[in-house]
């Protein structure tokens, strides 16, 4: 990425910065600053320090990096995107963590297909355009054989506030007989 190499290569006086001039308002000014104290910081150019889209929900994420009309400079949309990354990367950890030491694989279906469908139309491309009726044909193979997930929660909520492996330990109170 351009910007990456520009920051690793001239730090603070990239020319990519330059469009943080045109920015009004003190707190679009603090904002945009934020993200570049975070760019410089990730790149080893500055100390690191928070990024300032870190907690943002991921919607939020996608907008400020897909849209078009966004008012958000390139390094806020670089920030956001680290955020997203991140973000999922999280998820994906812990989504993993609950096939550990197991047999079990209908948690990790059941996220994967909840990510998926939460996805922007932009980010789906980017996927096999059967993933999801694989990842579903998976979903009904462990079920027809562990039988199904009743899940009140999404598991992506689940994660937020438990452990995989509480997920693990508690998985009966989730199961559906398939008899």
């Amino acid at each position: 990425m351009k910007l990456i190499r520009q920051i690793r290569s001239q730090g603070r006086q990239s020319p990519l910065f330059e469009d943080l001039a045109q920015l009004e308002g003190r707190k679009r000014q603090w904002l945009a600053e934020r993200a570049v104290q975070f760019a410089l910081g990730l790149h080893g150019r500055r100390p690191e320090v928070d990024n300032p889209f870190k907690g943002k929900l991921r919607e939020d994420l996608c907008c400020i990096m897909f849209d078009d009309l966004s008012l958000h400079t390139l390094v806020e949309r670089y920030a956001a995107s680290e955020a997203l990354r991140r973000h999922d990367s999280e998820y994906f950890s812990k989504l993993i963590a609950t096939t550990r030491n197991t047999v079990e694989r209908r948690i990790v279906f059941h996220g994967l297909l909840e990510h998926f469908d939460r996805l922007l139309p932009i980010e789906k491309s980017i996927y096999q355009l059967n993933y999801r009726s694989v990842q579903y044909a998976h979903l009904e193979q462990e079920e027809a054989l562990y039988g199904k997930l009743i899940m009140e929660q999404p598991i992506s909520a689940l994660l937020e506030v438990h452990t995989p492996e509480w997920l693990l330990e508690n998985l009966s109170s989730f199961e559906f007989s398939i008899d």
